[in-house]
């Protein structure tokens, strides 16, 4: 090998490495920001149920009749979190699955710069896991 055809190389090589960088930051922060959705959406579980719950002691205290149409609005927003909360674990999942499988593929390419076949499934070595806050117990009012 020439000097000229090393140069090429060592300049394909760093271009495709910061192709790839790009791509893996591009992931994590659809991950990131996946998680502080998730995390928003715990938060309003939280605040909801606790909602609920303050109706329901009410209507308990004076012995009035549970009002289910007073809780269904609450219930509802439950769900609709928790529904959303499983969207973003599977869209999570996915991306790190995807992330993993480039790897593999990655590590698998030959010194010609061919990719060499996917694999049927790549599983991912570690989950990432990104905490705002160590915080969970509710404040006082």
């Amino acid at each position: 090998m020439s000097f000229s055809e090393n140069l090429e190389n060592a300049r394909n090589f760093a271009v495709n490495a910061a192709q790839t960088a790009a791509q893996k930051a591009k992931v994590l922060a659809a991950i990131a920001k996946a998680n502080v959705t998730i995390y928003a959406e715990e938060d309003k579980i939280r605040k909801a149920e606790l909602q609920l719950g303050k109706l329901y002691y009410r209507d308990f205290a004076v012995g009035e009749e549970m009002d289910s149409a007073e809780y269904l609005p609450w219930c509802e927003k439950i769900s609709e979190s928790k529904k959303l909360i499983a969207e973003l674990k599977d869209s999570i999942d996915d991306m790190k699955a995807e992330m993993a499988g480039d790897a593999d593929v990655e590590a698998a390419a030959d010194e010609t710069g061919e990719e060499a076949p996917k694999p049927e499934e790549a599983k991912p070595e570690e989950p990432v896991v990104i905490e705002l806050s160590g915080e969970d117990e509710p404040k006082a009012e």
